[in-house]
């Protein structure tokens, strides 16, 4: 036999724990250790009867903690306070003693912590906790119903089996309805508790300037920057445009609002929709597969040089549709000696190399020329040991001959120039790990990368990638895309992907879309052609005549189920094998001195040796039965197995 007092007990610290276990990275580690000392003492005092911390003690320490908190809190600075202050009034209530009113508040505590927590985090595990916390809410709540009308109730272990089943219906429907809810009810981008708890602003994003040294920092940061969703693409197709740097200033490069307009050269065969989720950052720039022909889902304005910028900047993850061509391109309208600049003080060894280059004809000699020249040089792709005088170019090409991805593309890009090729650098991310199971790709912030475009003789924006030409470039930039993550990997961030489009970023735009879609399958049974169904119908109505009959069979036959069941009971107790079909059940159920048996073989008889079926009460009644008999010890006090055995 278990008290119900000391299941509600272990109840309310296991509220407590998954109360405090989420917020663990988030909150002082005092924290923690101030509740898990309290539960400590707490439990001492439960096995004793006896609490150190009396109730004017807790009163005199809650007044103190509050003092505190008026003293930390500030609007800035208002969600970490309160959640430290409501850790600290749980603490006092798992030291303190354990009446109903005292577990009643434990549970009530733990559930605001939980909810507040998510306020500073609310990732996948934030689900696990929620559901915990509700099975351990219900069960306390219906336990404690029982405990206030006996304290001293004991329930035995049958007893706690049904309980338990009972309790386990209501998390159920709680969780359905919280499913529903969560669906109709509407629902803005930004969760309405932010103004309490303003979300950190990104700590990373696309600068409007690149100068030697500045992409480098990125190199280490496995921080993700966004998904996409879409099929498996060709390798050097994932190039993930962010912006175009056109005015070079010195050693940087820089965006000018002066854009010509440019013309989309199609190439229908890589036409392909994409749907990325990105990580909150700095800038507005919207990354897309390069090229992108438009952007849906997101208010953006678009440039003449496909680079594409959220009106609105937030500290909010985004997602948003593109359709996109990744061998596409595009014609330049005019105004291409804006891309032509170059610095005053430039070296005579930079003006040799630019020189050399000039003496090709067209656009491929004089790029076939530039690339020779990198492969000749011997460059080697690297963030480490990185030239970073005034003359970073010069001494990359030349001394140090280490550059990141920067070197490459802006040394590459101001000979293009020096030779009269109009180039601009475009600044984004290159590769990326694709997840089968989820069927996306998830690129890092490491993943960060600085490209070419060039015109060529035809106007058209050619895209060049000086940094595959380094000697180590295979390594390096990990062209190979398909080195496929272990499967653990790939279902954990899956599921982690699903938590943030299913749950994260559902707000009122997704929820119209589902509507509309109810909406047009609604319109489309409507339209349906009734001829083309017929012979489904015909089908189905031959299926319910056959299925009704099964049933009626069933229950005809049910009786007989319960009959061979007690009768192999029967055999099992009285070590009877086998039963003879001349033996009764009323003799049975006198050979087994049971009056369970009785009582079984009265209530049988009474209605089918009478020719009436069973009903439902009597089928369950003795279904009842049945199982008691089982969970019955076998009886020792009958007759022993020769005494017993008939003939057969």
């Amino acid at each position: 036999m278990v008290g119900v007092e000391r299941i509600l007990q272990i109840l309310a610290y296991l509220a407590a724990l998954i109360a405090v276990l989420p917020l663990l990275p988030f909150i002082s580690v005092w924290i923690p250790m101030i509740v898990v000392a309290a539960g400590c003492l707490g439990l001492r005092g439960d096995f004793q009867g006896r609490y150190l911390l009396g109730q004017r003690s807790a009163t005199l320490l809650a007044m103190i903690f509050m003092l505190q908190f008026v003293a930390q809190a500030s609007l800035s600075n208002l969600v970490v306070p309160l959640i430290n202050l409501l850790c600290l009034f749980l603490a006092l209530r798992l030291a303190g003693e354990k009446l109903p009113r005292h577990i009643l508040q434990l549970f009530l505590l733990s559930t605001i912590i939980l909810a507040a927590s998510s306020m500073l985090s609310l990732n996948l595990s934030y689900l696990l906790y929620l559901i915990l916390m509700i099975m351990l809410v219900t069960a306390g709540l219906v336990l404690l119903s029982f405990y206030t009308t006996d304290s001293r109730l004991k329930l035995s272990r049958r007893e706690w089996g049904l309980l338990l089943k009972t309790i386990a219906v209501l998390p159920s429907v709680s969780l359905i309805l919280m499913l529903f809810f969560f669906i109709i009810l509407p629902r803005t981008q930004t969760p309405l508790w932010n103004f309490l708890n303003p979300q950190p602003v990104a700590q990373t994003g696309m600068s409007d300037q690149v100068k030697p040294g500045s992409v480098t920092d990125l190199a280490t940061n496995e921080q993700p920057a966004f998904r996409v969703e879409s099929e498996q693409l060709p390798d050097d197709a994932l190039y993930w445009r962010g912006i175009v740097l056109n005015k070079l200033e010195g050693q940087t490069w820089r965006r000018s609002g002066a854009v010509s307009k440019e013309e989309m050269v199609p190439d229908e065969g890589s036409e392909i929709e994409l749907t990325f989720y990105a990580e909150p950052k700095i800038d507005r720039f919207l990354v897309t597969l390069d090229r992108p022909i438009e952007v849906q889902g997101i208010h953006h304005s678009q440039a003449g040089d496909s680079v594409m910028e959220s009106r609105l900047k937030t500290s909010q993850p985004l997602s948003y549709k593109v359709r996109a061509q990744y061998r596409g391109s595009s014609r330049q309208s005019g105004g291409e000696h804006r891309y032509l600049g170059v610095p005053d003080d430039l070296s005579g060894r930079l003006k040799a190399v630019a020189e050399k280059i000039s003496e090709g004809e067209n656009f491929s000699a004089k790029r076939a020329l530039l690339d020779r020249f990198f492969q000749q040089q011997q460059l080697s792709y690297s963030p480490t040991r990185l030239p970073q005088t005034e003359r970073a170019l010069e001494a990359f090409l030349f001394e140090s001959r280490r550059g990141y991805c920067e070197y490459f593309a802006s040394s590459y890009a101001l000979l293009l120039r020096m030779a009269g090729i109009p180039s601009r650098l475009v600044g984004g991310y290159l590769g990326g790990t694709y997840n089968q199971i989820g069927g996306y790709y998830l690129v890092n912030e490491s993943a960060a990368h600085i490209w070419v475009e060039a015109l060529d003789d035809d106007g058209v924006w050619r895209r060049i990638d000086p940094s595959r030409l380094a000697i180590n470039s295979a390594e390096a930039l990990n062209l190979n895309s398909r080195n496929r993550i272990s499967v653990f990997t790939a279902v954990v961030d899956a599921a982690l992907h699903s938590w943030s489009r299913l749950v994260l970023n559902y707000d009122l735009h997704q929820q119209i879309g589902v509507v509309r879609n109810l909406f047009g399958k609604a319109r489309q049974l409507k339209e349906f052609d009734a001829r083309a169904w017929q012979p489904s119908a015909w089908f189905l109505a031959g299926l319910l005549p056959l299925g009704a009959w099964w049933l009626w069979k069933r229950r005809a036959a049910r009786h007989v189920r319960l009959i061979n069941s007690f009768r192999a009971l029967m055999a099992k107790r009285l070590e009877i094998q086998p039963i003879g079909a001349e033996i009764g059940l009323y003799e049975l159920a006198q050979r087994s001195r049971n009056p369970l048996c009785r009582t079984f073989v009265s209530l049988y008889g009474a209605a089918v040796y009478q020719d009436r079926a069973l009903n439902n009460a009597e089928y369950r009644q003795l279904r009842r039965i049945l199982r008691d008999l089982k969970r019955q010890p076998q009886n020792k006090s009958g007759r022993s197995k020769k005494a017993i055995r008939l003939k057969a």
